[in-house]
């Protein structure tokens, strides 16, 4: 049905405070302690540092969350595992070959190997759902049986429980359908990896439960290790086999979900717990009363 250069096949389509020291995990270099290795990266944007001398090793066949306030760069993390950011500095791995140095030839040929999962679902709007599911193989693969294609479609909606919805259009999807559909286009390929940006943002708490199941499901029956990026402490809590916190680009915090909720950092404990810092409080508290006193001079 379809031919792929990296000749791996899969489902009938080709497939292809300060920072916490612990080596054992967030430390891993030179591409043989995890499945993607992340080496000293540095990114800027203009004169804002995203990322600063990060290091990190994703391990295979598990879940790693990454957790932090927003704009602490979990996105453009997650994002320089597939390299839709280069960085300005450092080294990233993919199974020990670097791949940040490669032309887009080479890349292209790496990217086959990810599923990727956008915040918002990322779907075309003017294509069907079985269109949407569809699209990465037609992008990556010659086609010579749509039959084939078309029993693959079945399968990835069946997976996220959505087999007949393959005529529907986006909208007429519910926010959590419109998610599990962005979740059967990334398994198309039958990647070794999945990345999750904010998978369980803007649905409610049964349909984000939902996506959870569905990641561990994966997890267990693809093998595929996953890598997720979020603020929902109880997605985290669920679906983690290891969480990882940054903090204005570095790591501070990093473990499984026993060691993260007895974490001795402030800040990884007003994170995790939703808490405001007595220092912004104090700010709140001062803007108010500053406030009240205009105010009541004014009248």
């Amino acid at each position: 049905m379809a031919e792929r250069d990296e000749g791996k096949v899969a489902d009938g389509v080709g497939k292809n405070e300060e920072p916490e020291s612990r080596p054992e995990r967030g430390a891993g270099v030179g591409g043989n302690n995890g499945l993607i290795v992340l080496k000293d990266v540095t990114k800027r944007f203009a004169e804002q540092v995203v990322l600063d001398g990060l290091s990190l090793a994703i391990e295979k066949g598990k879940t790693t969350v990454v957790i932090g306030p927003s704009g602490c760069g979990k996105t453009v993390l997650l994002k320089h595992m597939i390299l839709l950011h280069r960085p300005n500095g450092g080294e990233i791995y993919f199974k020990g070959q670097r791949i940040d140095d490669v032309d887009d030839e080479a890349l292209n040929k790496v990217r086959a190997h990810f599923g990727y999962l956008f915040q918002e679902g990322a779907l075309f709007d003017s294509l069907s759902v079985a269109e949407n599911v569809m699209f990465p193989v037609r992008q990556h693969c010659r086609i010579t049986k749509w039959s084939e294609v078309e029993e693959l479609v079945k399968q990835k909606l069946t997976m996220v429980g959505l087999n007949g919805f393959q005529d529907f259009y986006p909208a007429n999807l519910s926010g959590g359908q419109r998610k599990r559909v962005a979740l059967a286009r990334a398994i198309a390929m039958g990647p070794e990896v999945i990345l999750y940006d904010e998978p369980t943002t803007g649905l409610d708490p049964i349909r984000a439960d939902i996506i959870n199941e569905l990641i561990l499901k994966l997890e267990g029956e693809l093998g595929v290790t996953s890598v997720a990026v979020t603020h929902d402490m109880k997605s985290a809590y669920k679906i983690a086999d290891r969480i990882v916190m940054l903090h204005h680009g570095k790591i501070i915090a990093d473990g499984d979900a026993e060691h993260i909720r007895n974490h001795p950092n402030t800040i990884v404990q007003q994170f995790i717990k939703g808490e405001v810092s007595k220092k912004d409080l104090e700010q709140l508290r001062s803007a108010s009363a500053g406030n009240s006193v205009h105010h009541s001079s004014e009248g």
